[in-house]
């Protein structure tokens, strides 16, 4: 019987795609975004180290020196930090796990290039807001504008459950309950699910800002930019910064605060 051809790096990203990640693990659009943008810098960079067409690279050109090349790039070329340097490598290892079990003949090219350890760094300590700051800044915006209805209803929100600014950016009106016990139901990483109470000063911005929007449908986004769309995450640090610069003219301390650190609850 004729041995069955081993598949082509090709067939093999998109059946990671479509098979493994959408299909069989229902991962979310960012984490599908996040690996696609890795794979399609790694196949630039290898067809310009190899002087091939991205669709002439091979699972065999995708060893552990290319790849330690591809990182070494990554930091030092397009000035990548070490945080993203591994978040880098644990898509391509996500993606030669998947490869492993379709391509026997590359498993020790694969092996050899699972091995490449993740890069330690130090990690800052965290630092904090008091409550006063923290109402400070969700005091500053204009309570007379739209979007600075917009943006002390969002500060407060995000400040009241702790949520990521990507949980933030996706909530829709259905998402949000005002009646009796109000809470919002958040969708984080890894589609997992959670429902938290929402303090009743929070709640009444809710109400002031839905009635601000015209109480639209439960499809609609709770939170949304002037086209009606989702907020972009750049968006939330622009209306952020600026609450914060009309915070620190009252009270200068906060503008010596980090208050843009990447923590949980703030951009």
């Amino acid at each position: 019987m004729a041995e069955h051809a081993a598949p082509t790096l090709s067939t093999l990203v998109q059946r990671f795609f479509m098979d493994h990640l959408i299909e069989q693990r229902a991962v979310s659009p960012q984490t599908i975004a996040a690996y696609r943008d890795t794979l399609r810098l790694l196949l630039n960079y290898a067809a310009t180290a190899l002087k091939r067409t991205p669709s002439a690279i091979t699972l065999s050109d995708l060893d552990a020196p290319m790849l330690l090349a591809f990182l070494d790039h990554l930091e030092k070329e397009r000035g990548n930090s070490v945080r993203s340097r591994n978040a880098r490598l644990a898509a391509i290892r996500t993606f030669l796990k998947f490869a492993s079990h379709h391509d026997l003949a590359s498993l020790a090219t694969i092996e050899r290039a699972l091995a490449i350890p993740f890069k330690r760094f130090d990690r800052p300590m965290v630092g904090f807001l008091s409550r006063a700051e923290i109402g400070a800044i969700i005091e500053a915006p204009d309570r007379a504008s739209w979007a600075g209805q917009r943006d002390r209803a969002f500060f407060s929100m995000m400040y009241n459950t702790g949520a990521r600014v990507s949980e933030m950016i996706g909530i829709r009106c259905r998402d949000v309950v005002l009646e009796g016990q109000p809470a919002v139901h958040l969708r984080g990483k890894g589609r997992k699910e959670r429902s938290v109470p929402l303090w009743r000063p929070t709640a009444a911005l809710i109400k002031s800002w839905r009635r601000r929007i015209g109480d639209p449908t439960g499809e609609s986004i709770l939170f949304p930019n002037r086209s009606g769309g989702r907020m972009s995450r750049s968006n939330v640090t622009q209306r952020l910064d600026l609450a914060v610069a009309a915070a620190g003219l009252k009270n200068p301390g906060i503008l010596e605060r980090p208050v843009k650190r990447p923590v949980r609850g703030w951009v």
